[in-house]
């Protein structure tokens, strides 16, 4: 069959993402047997790595498929990124609008990733196109599509999503996640507290709207809960139902918003979690969907639902909040939610396009990797034998869905499965800042107190007179730039390519001072990786971690600690963010592809050519 009759006999396309699916686990698990719908796909089509994007970041991925470009074209680099003008980081994935001074809602919040996505090329030539939960896509633009945006949704506050730890106990000021601690009090049976929400709208100062919440203590074993007139009883170590409330925000506007609770005790101590307070989807506070009234209709379909663009609270789990079980069970939810709008839009799909993304697979992996990997630092045989199985759980749970999809996917539907990247350990941290510092290329203005774990952040030390190259976010290294930065003191031209090189050839040697091992296995040159209009506002540098290490969460904020590496202690203990050839991601196909050798940019420009649309100035090829 020739490739315009392939592509002539597809009426629909269905893209089907599952984060950070890795295709050793994947592979290793169909030959045992336990994924039976992933092994026929593979067998009726194709399956293979699928190379993806510098760095391996989701963010940056997730906007590479949706283009079909390298970063330079979308502008998507990191989770963070810098202010030129001062060097402080800033949240790369979602972006407030400085210019609506009104507050007006259609104007809150600015797109943050540039260009086309292959939806707004389907859905501008009349091919139906709904696209569900994708990252990197709020806010929203306004056009044919049909689009409900994921990762970068904001909870009603503005912010990636902060809980809310309600206890009776004394919580140190030292204790990590302190800041999201409500201590209660007991008046015999009643506990009085609140709900903070948005800011009040004040011109003199700030303060938060809050909102009643009146517990009842009806015995040890469970509480009678009240909020706004809303009365429900929430056993021990249950959840609630979601709970709507209404924030009053001065000059007589309002916004509503939805929380789940969970009991974890009663007594010695009253411990009680609540979710980060979400965009209510029957009253949504932002504009998240394309076109506006679909995230409306959405709820009046299957009810409330998480909102927020990373729903997994890991760091309620980090920070001892929840437990292991309440952590699955939320993910579990999380993915049974989108699992039911995944075959409420799918039922609906007569011809046209749909894309559809699961993420709780990612956040489980980073939260139970120690348990597959007897060498890192956390590692422990009684838990992993508790919680080992959690992972290839998750796997045999997308194998699942995909059973249902493949009784429902017809002869005329083109499906590809994919991810955006793999999974490996994360047992060292590198202090990028720190050998910066070593090696003369960053100087301080004292040193860094012994006992600042964060080493400084926020560039807090830098005496950025002195300083030709700093590192933020999560593997990004950018020169002191004359003329781009504030008090950049580096040329543009020999001086900079000089310093470049220098710093490429030095990391790429970094050993591990505790066993020898090599830290990085490549650092890239802005202009080796990225190419586009965007490539101006790109790290210079992008560095490639070998097995095993990541940047530090201190250099991401601009820290320097004392000392090149430290183990990972954290509960996130797997994780992707190394050299993109040791994480490459899955794609499975019920068509043989054209490439053994697929690349995440090449999904796009495929989608296209099923739908005989041109993908010009896109640099992926079409696997048909």
């Amino acid at each position: 069959m020739s490739d315009n009759a392939v592509k002539n006999k597809y009426k629909k396309v269905v893209l089907l993402g599952m984060d950070g699916l890795d295709p050793k686990i994947l592979s290793s698990l169909m030959e045992k047997g336990e994924l039976p719908n992933f092994s026929r796909l593979r067998e009726s089509g194709s399956f293979s790595p699928l190379a993806t994007c510098n760095p391996a970041q989701s963010p940056v991925a997730w906007a590479s498929i949706a283009t079909g470009n390298n970063p330079g074209y979308h502008g998507i680099f990191d989770f963070l990124g810098r202010r030129v003008a001062d060097y402080m980081p800033v949240l790369a994935i979602t972006k407030p609008n400085p210019k609506n001074v009104f507050g007006k809602r259609e104007g809150m919040f600015l797109p943050v990733m540039q260009g086309d996505s292959f939806w707004d090329h389907t859905s501008g030539n009349a091919v139906p196109s709904t696209v569900l939960k994708w990252p990197m896509t709020f806010q929203p633009k306004q056009n044919e599509a049909k689009l409900y945006a994921g990762l970068g949704v904001p909870d009603i506050k503005g912010g990636l999503g902060k809980y809310a730890f309600y206890t009776s106990r004394n919580v140190s000021a030292s204790e990590e996640g302190h800041d999201k601690v409500i201590r209660i009090k007991r008046d015999g049976n009643s506990i009085r507290t609140h709900i903070s929400g948005p800011n009040i709208t004040k011109v003199m100062s700030r303060e938060n709207a809050k909102v009643d919440l009146a517990i009842t203590v009806l015995d040890n074993s469970k509480i009678e809960m009240a909020v706004e007139g809303n009365t429900f009883v929430l056993p021990c170590e249950e959840w609630s139902p979601w709970v709507e409330m209404t924030f009053k925000l001065g000059m007589m506007k309002t916004v509503t918003g939805i929380v789940k609770f969970f009991l974890n005790s009663i007594d010695p101590e009253f411990e009680l979690y609540m979710t980060a307070v979400q965009i209510n989807p029957k009253d949504p506070a932002f504009i998240i969907t394309s076109p506006d009234s679909y995230i409306t209709d959405l709820y009046n379909d299957l009810g409330y639902f998480y909102t927020l663009g990373m729903s997994e609270d890991t760091k309620a789990f980090e920070e001892g909040r929840i437990n292991e079980e309440t952590f699955i069970s939320m993910c579990d939810e999380i993915v049974d939610e989108q699992e039911q709008m995944l075959w409420h839009e799918l039922d609906k799909l007569k011809e046209g396009l749909l894309a559809f993304a699961f993420f709780s697979t990612d956040r489980i992996q980073h939260m139970f990797w120690a348990t597959r990997d007897p060498r890192h630092p956390l590692y422990d045989k009684e838990y992993a034998e508790r919680y080992g199985h959690v992972i290839d759980d998750y796997y045999r749970k997308m194998d699942n869905i995909l059973g249902k999809l493949l009784v429902k996917t017809d002869d005329d539907t083109a499906l590809m499965v994919f991810s955006d990247h793999g999974f490996t350990t994360f047992r060292r941290s590198v202090h990028l800042n720190s050998w910066l510092v070593q090696n003369g290329f960053m100087k301080l203005k004292k040193e860094i107190p012994k006992d600042d774990k964060e080493g400084g952040a926020l560039f807090q030390y830098v005496d950025w007179g002195r300083t030709k190259a700093y590192a933020l976010g999560f593997g990004s290294i950018y020169l002191n730039l004359k003329g781009r930065e504030k008090q950049g003191i580096v040329t543009k031209g020999n001086e900079a390519e000089e310093i470049t090189n220098i710093i490429i050839s030095s990391l790429v040697e970094l050993k591990d001072p505790e066993n020898g091992h090599s830290a990085v296995k490549r650092v890239y040159g802005r202009d080796e990786v990225y190419s586009g209009s965007q490539t101006e506002h790109s790290p210079d540098m992008v560095v490639g971690f070998e097995d095993g290490y990541r940047s530090s969460w201190q250099t991401a904020i601009g820290g320097a600690p004392s000392g090149l590496m430290e183990d990972n202690l954290k509960k996130w203990s797997g994780d992707h963010i190394v050299d993109p050839s040791l994480v490459p991601g899955i794609l499975l196909t019920n068509f043989k592809p054209a490439s053994t050798q697929p690349s995440i940019t090449d999904l796009a420009p495929t989608v296209l050519s099923i739908f005989n649309l041109s993908s010009f100035g896109m640099e992926g090829k079409s696997l048909l």
